[in-house]
């Protein structure tokens, strides 16, 4: 299975283009010269390869590529989290994508946000 379009679209719109952890923004623009540069990546939580990190037998394997196994981060968190995995739990991620998201909503519905949407 791969993340479909939707998935990506719901990952990538609550997560605000920004890293989980360190709120960078994801998308960096273009220069005089160059395109757009996208660093962002859809990191899983629960690994799909035996191997992975996280990885659980039991984890229903229509699931792996769903909204709630993956979260954005920018790609030195998501080497982080890969490579530190029993720091980075499927828990503690899994409460990252959680605040980041909360953090996110709280940020666009400041009475600012909204004031500036009706001028």
């Amino acid at each position: 299975m791969t993340i479909t379009d939707k998935t990506r679209k719901m990952l990538w719109g609550r997560s605000g283009n920004r890293c989980s952890i360190c709120k960078q923004e994801l998308v960096l623009d273009e220069t005089d010269l160059d395109d757009a540069s996208v660093i962002g990546e859809e990191c899983h939580i629960i690994s799909e390869k035996d191997n992975g990190p996280r990885h659980r037998n039991d984890y229903p394997t229509d699931q792996f590529d769903s909204y709630e196994n993956l979260l954005l981060l920018c790609r030195v968190h998501h080497k982080m989290v890969d490579d530190q995995k029993e720091t980075y739990t499927e828990d503690i991620l899994r409460q990252l994508k959680n605040n980041h998201e909360k953090w996110v909503t709280e940020r666009l519905n400041k009475d600012d946000f909204k004031e500036s949407k009706n001028h």
